[in-house]
């Protein structure tokens, strides 16, 4: 047996919220937090596949994922559904109530331009580290 074979590892959906957790928006502009590209790109480097969903709707979640250059990266735009399909096995979102019950991680809200951030990057980091996926 290969090394490859005998390393399982767990495919995770991964599911990002859209306002103040991938994008602060304005009435003039719509900005992508900090580490959003390398985030995803790490998450479907590892195997996992990446979505995409919001309170605004698919169409909203599709236009985000088109403007910011992020479609390479994205299996899938939602809307934010109880019953939604894939189901997330975690989720990245500004929403301590939904983090807690779809299990995740919660970000602070992404309210301003801050070229500093690095909450997304800091929690592909934590999933790395996670013996378990």
């Amino acid at each position: 047996m290969t090394e490859a074979t005998t390393e399982a590892t767990r495919s995770l959906n991964v599911y990002f919220d859209v306002d103040h957790t991938l994008v602060y928006t304005t009435k003039d502009a719509s900005t992508l937090r900090p580490g959003a590209h390398e985030a995803m790109a790490r998450l479907k480097d590892a195997g996992h596949s990446v979505y995409v969903w919001s309170a605004g709707g698919q169409l909203y979640s599709e236009r985000t994922v088109k403007n910011h250059g992020l479609s390479e990266w994205v299996d899938g735009c939602f809307d934010k559904h109880p019953r939604v399909d894939p189901t997330p096995d975690l989720i990245i979102d500004d929403d301590w109530y939904l983090v807690e019950k779809y299990g995740g991680y919660c970000v602070s809200q992404y309210k301003e331009v801050d070229e500093s951030d690095r909450e997304l990057l800091e929690i592909v980091d934590k999933l790395a580290e996670r013996e378990d996926l």
